[in-house]
């Protein structure tokens, strides 16, 4: 269990302004007093520079009265954009960092004031690929991180053995970790997080880089093994929703250090003024043909070269096949159509006006 109470964070960042001005200036004989260069100054003159400094801390806001309560065997999903705070929530909980204000407690234990109680009842997973050491093979760091937790040099040659058996790692356990896949490197990384069998799992972005494939078979370890069968508690942060959507009991949306909003999946994408959204692309304006149907609202309307996309949505219980017969029934040809139901993405543009998309792009205002 992972218990969070008004969990506050703070960085200062310098802004410098660089300003340069001219002194002792010469031209013909006479003192020219102080003053910012200009290109004529500086190009008919001898000239003596005289920088200054300005300097300005600006604080920047990571975490803001953050209260959360993740349950035992729960998967709580914490998703955002890069830099909305899940990293630093993360490297807090695991006693890598300290907070300004508030208070954590990992399975009974405040991670301030009991520090190796916290660490030993944490699993970290984190993306990319730098938690191992590539010089060595998968034994050799899985047997080096057991050690650090306190296992006996059997003890965690055993369970080594044991984790590279469930990862299915079993031929490459001599190989150098450097030579092996994305996907394998991240089995390792989860495998290192398991030595000690620790009740409660961080993992942030755990499935960066990795193919498709190789996501899906983590994402089900996670679900029918670390959960299922071993009740793990796990906190998963992530930018990506489908991770969040299958993966996660229930999700809070995380946006520039505060959670917006938190609950099930189901619940989050069910509180929308809508549940289907509806994408046409006809050879006439369906507007009006549409309008008249209580539930409906249209989104955008585009004409190019005479071919109609309309994107509208409906509140729950609306038929999108009595809409389509009505449109066919006014003699409007239809040329594609597309379904898309509401979306973890839908309410997090609902709750804070941008999409995950766009502010992982940098197009933020």
């Amino acid at each position: 269990m992972i218990k969070i109470e008004n969990i506050e964070k703070t960085y200062f960042s310098k802004k410098i302004e660089f300003t340069l001005f001219v002194r002792n200036v010469k031209k013909k004989g006479k003192e020219i007093e102080k003053s910012k260069p200009t290109a004529s100054s500086i190009s008919e003159t001898k000239v003596q520079y005289n920088p200054l400094f300005k300097t300005e801390k600006k604080k920047t806001y990571a975490l803001r009265g953050i209260n959360l309560k993740i349950r035992e065997g729960e998967i709580f999903g914490l998703l955002g954009p890069n830099g909305a705070g899940k990293t630093t929530l993360t490297k807090i909980i695991s006693t890598l960092i300290i907070p300004d204000k508030g208070n954590i407690f990992v399975n009974g234990y405040n991670v301030v004031s009991k520090v190796k109680q916290a660490r030993a009842s944490i699993g970290l997973v984190t993306g990319g690929e730098r938690s191992l050491y590539w010089k060595l093979t998968p034994l050799e760091n899985l047997s080096f991180f057991g050690r650090m937790y306190y296992l006996s040099k059997k003890e965690s040659l055993e369970r080594a053995k044991e984790l590279i058996e469930i990862f299915g790692l079993e031929e490459k356990k001599n190989d150098l970790v450097q030579n092996l896949s994305t996907g394998q490197k991240m089995k390792v990384a989860f495998a290192r997080a398991l030595m000690h069998d620790p009740p409660v799992l961080l993992l942030d972005e755990y499935n960066r880089g990795l193919d498709p494939q190789a996501s899906k078979n983590l994402r089900d370890f996670i679900k029918k093994v670390l959960q299922k069968e071993q009740n793990k508690t796990i906190l998963l942060c992530t930018h990506d929703m489908t991770v969040a959507d299958n993966l996660s009991d229930r999700v809070g949306l995380i946006f520039q250090g505060k959670i917006v909003t938190l609950d099930t999946p189901e619940k989050l994408k069910s509180s929308l003024k809508f549940r289907t959204k509806l994408t046409f692309v006809t050879d006439k304006p369906i507007a009006p043909l549409v309008e008249k149907y209580e539930g409906v609202s249209i989104l955008t309307t585009k004409n190019v070269e005479r071919e109609y996309t309309t994107i509208l949505t409906l509140k729950n219980g609306l038929s999108s096949i009595e809409i389509m017969d009505n449109i066919r029934e006014k003699d409007c040809f239809i040329k594609n159509f597309e379904v898309n139901h509401a979306s973890l993405e839908d309410v997090f543009l609902s709750y804070t006006g941008r999409k995950l998309e766009e502010i992982e792009n940098g197009e933020e205002d």
